[in-house]
């Protein structure tokens, strides 16, 4: 193992995924749609996705791509992960597994997991960055050693099916696209977690699904943000607008980070191009005790990315917005049944994050539980 500057080890390098002999499958053919007309055919007939002909028995210049995903302690559900992008239809060049300091016995699991995987890279952090801090660090780590034309992030409970890179790279011709965004399937309540496909309004103080139900859908969609669950950002656009920010620490990076995106770009919601995630752990219709924490960075970080991207008496309005917000969250933690004792860690840490949001404090401010 070597270390580099950054203290990170890499396990393995260089080596890239052999692809499978399976044929791609034609990829949303009938789209419903004007935005894209091209039909696509198998790999290694006369036409490959993107209109580019090719002759019969020619190898077709596949795009790079790079999957980026971030662990800590969940080794559960970073083996479905790893298996999942393993399985791709899609060849994916590179794996970077970035694990966020997770404990021992994780570790030796990962290390054991992924020896002798060429086409894995770990990158061992040496304290918790969150998921905004391990998606940055990650991805400045493909571009420095890979340059990939695309990256493929997503959490270590997200489960790609199949043909999912397939479909979504299929529409990578989209005019002044920003980033692909696959359909989220909630694994655990079995419904779509269309909150995570989002608009946003009221100068970024509010963001909420777009969709109400999937029926109402295109093919292909635009939306504001978006989740690191599956979104596919193309080299250009990471070039030109940069890495997610790493100082959000969690909670709000992706949203940040989208819809930075969507101030110069389109963001497209891909609806046959579907992912698996798991659901949030859920109490009395609030966060559990355990998380709420998350709470915290949630207020902070919305308070944060307000004041960010709003100007003069825009982001005036936006911080009493979310002002007003806390004062209601304060509230419903003192009027909600059922929370017990737990009523009081909850205003402490809405307290917490509104201060912190104001004051402009970054970074890993409070220790996840």
């Amino acid at each position: 193992m070597k270390t580099n500057h950054k203290g990170l080890v890499k396990v393995t390098q260089e080596t890239k995924i052999v692809p499978g002999a399976d044929a791609v499958q034609e990829a949303n053919a009938a789209c419903g749609t004007d935005i894209v007309q091209e039909t696509v055919t198998a790999w290694g007939a006369d036409t490959v996705p993107g209109k580019k002909t090719v002759a019969k028995g020619s190898t077709p210049q596949r795009d790079k791509v790079v999957a980026v995903t971030v662990t800590f302690n969940r080794m559960q559900t970073l083996l479905k992960t790893l298996a999942a992008l393993e399985a791709q239809a899609y060849p994916i060049q590179k794996i970077i597994i970035v694990d966020n300091h997770s404990d021992e016995a994780n570790r030796q699991q990962l290390t054991a997991l992924t020896e002798g995987k060429e086409h894995v890279d770990v990158l061992w952090m040496n304290e918790n960055l969150g998921g905004a801090g391990g998606f940055e660090q990650g991805m400045r780590y493909a571009k420095e050693h890979y340059d990939p034309d695309w990256y493929w992030i997503m959490d270590d409970d997200a489960y790609p099916r199949r043909d999912t890179l397939e479909k979504l790279l299929y529409y990578k011709d989209l005019d002044n696209l920003g980033c692909l965004a696959p359909l989220i399937w909630g694994v655990d309540w079995q419904r779509y977690q269309l909150y995570h496909h989002k608009t946003l309004r009221r100068f970024y103080t509010i963001d909420q699904a777009k969709f109400s139900g999937v029926e109402e859908m295109n093919a292909v969609e635009e939306i504001d943000a978006d989740a690191f669950v599956g979104t596919l950002f193309p080299a250009g656009v990471v070039r030109e607008v940069g890495f997610p920010e790493g100082g959000l620490f969690i909670y709000g990076d992706d949203t940040e980070y989208t819809a930075r995106i969507r101030r110069k770009f389109r963001i497209y919601l891909i609806r046959d191009a579907v992912i698996e995630h798991n659901d949030p752990p859920i109490a009395n219709a609030v966060f559990s005790p355990k998380t709420y924490w998350k709470l915290y960075y949630t207020i902070r970080n919305k308070l944060l990315v307000a004041k960010k991207y709003n100007r003069g008496i825009r982001k005036t309005v936006a911080v009493f917005l979310l002002l007003g917000h806390s004062l209601w969250q304060l509230a419903y933690s003192l009027v909600r049944r059922g929370l017990g004792k737990s009523r009081f860690l909850r205003m402490k840490y809405v307290l917490k994050g509104t201060i912190d949001g104001l004051a402009g404090k970054m970074g890993k401010t409070v220790e996840p539980m």
